[in-house]
């Protein structure tokens, strides 16, 4: 029973690891008897060969898969919800609140909608260079190939995008369950990162082809203001907090705080990989016109 353990023990090692010395320790292991105190030091092993990965020779940096980072950012940003949006301390920031700061909650109301109109526009732009991209020589059948694949990806996510653009439509005609002031303004601010980390995917697929380099760094662009307009409603989303929810508890503060970090990290983010993996524009090769030659 405890070789069996120190087997499982000796899989709990990073791979790398496990490549260049697990045979070895295999081996010994099995030719020893295996104790409580052997598979405590494994286990040990295992805990210190983690820490220092990097110093393990071949290793290389360990990377989180980018659709795991946004797919939990944008679950974390939904968990934050209720405490953030519908928190008692939160119905103290009222309509009378919102009037009184009217410049700030249009601000930070039309930041966000601005910001997911820009998010919008980077598949608009994508779909007029594929269709235009095609039509050029001679890259016409690699730009017709990536035009495919980046219609078939923009059927993939139009149906998540359109229930994503539902339900912020929903919260802003006051159906469901009715929110806060506070939260009114604040909604888009849930709904941005999930709509461009949706979008994300068509700028990448367009970055295959060098004819449609423009246009993946021009939707890379659009999703960069689209950023930066979020991040502005975020900060007015703080002015609101500041002048109508001076009583709401630390834990709501809190949650706000966190929403408005995830948030601006996950837009970010996607502008970022956007920008960096969409190639240099590198143009349309010029036709020459040769004319008569003179002997």
């Amino acid at each position: 029973m405890m070789r069996v353990v120190a087997g499982a023990v000796l899989r709990l090692y990073p791979k790398v690891w496990r490549e260049r010395y697990g045979e070895e320790v295999a081996d010994l292991v099995a030719s020893r008897p295996v104790r409580l105190r052997t598979v405590a030091d494994l286990a040990a092993g295992a805990a210190d060969a983690w820490l220092h990965r990097r110093r393990i020779p071949g290793a290389r940096p360990l990377r989180v898969p980018l659709t795991a980072v946004l797919a939990a950012g944008v679950y974390a940003l939904w968990l934050l919800w209720d405490p953030a949006v519908r928190q008692a301390s939160g119905l103290r920031f009222t309509w009378e609140h919102a009037a009184q700061a009217g410049w700030l909650f249009r601000t930070a109301t039309w930041c966000f909608v601005a910001a997911g109109a820009m998010a919008l526009l980077a598949p608009w732009q994508l779909g007029i260079a594929a269709r235009a991209a095609g039509k050029r020589a001679p890259y016409g059948v690699a730009a017709r190939a990536t035009g495919r694949r980046v219609l078939l990806t923009a059927l993939v996510v139009a149906f998540p995008i359109g229930l994503v653009l539902l339900l912020y439509v929903s919260l802003a005609l006051g159906w469901g369950h009715p929110i806060t002031a506070l939260g009114d303004a604040m909604a888009g601010g849930f709904f941005v990162p999930a709509l461009m980390a949706l979008v994300l995917p068509l700028p990448l697929a367009a970055a295959a082809s060098p004819l449609m380099a423009g246009a993946a760094r021009a939707a890379g662009k659009s999703l960069a203001v689209a950023a930066m307009l979020n991040a502005i409603g975020w900060l007015a989303v703080a002015g609101l907090m500041a002048v109508g929810a001076r009583d709401g508890s630390p834990w709501h503060v809190a949650a706000v705080a966190a929403c408005a970090l995830i948030s601006s990290g996950l837009t970010a983010l996607v502008a970022r990989t956007a920008l960096k993996r969409a190639p240099h524009d590198q143009g349309l090769p010029e036709h020459t016109v040769l004319g008569p030659v003179r002997i």
